[in-house]
């Protein structure tokens, strides 16, 4: 299985759902508004991701972000991949109660802490 995460790509993906957020609004006020975030915080990521491509993902009009053609077709494109892993994720069995989960192993209180000194 091909390694996906940041550490090996450098993307992070949770600049994805910022970036679909002011493509929504048009404007980084309103998206940080909505994503509950500071300004600041849209700003810098939505920064961050815009240096992942050559090219700007938008123009400004006074107040507002216009998006690009090629801001656009991305957020079809991340909007329908989003959208896969909600409906991946909610197709979980019916008895997830029943599923085992990974815990963490049980320590004997009996035995002592190794510590090194």
């Amino acid at each position: 299985m091909k390694n996906y995460s940041r550490s090996s790509t450098g993307i992070d993906l949770n600049l994805i759902p910022v970036f679909i957020e002011v493509v929504r609004c048009g404007s980084m006020a309103k998206a940080s508004l909505r994503l509950d975030m500071s300004r600041p915080a849209v700003s810098l990521a939505l920064k961050r991701f815009g240096m992942l491509f050559n090219e700007p993902l938008f123009t400004r009009k006074g107040l507002f972000l216009e998006p690009t053609p090629h801001a656009l077709k991305l957020t079809a494109e991340m909007e329908k991949l989003l959208a896969s892993i909600h409906d991946h994720i909610a197709s979980t069995p019916e008895n997830a109660e029943s599923v085992p989960t990974p815990a963490a192993p049980e320590r004997d209180s009996a035995t002592p802490a190794v510590t090194t000194a």
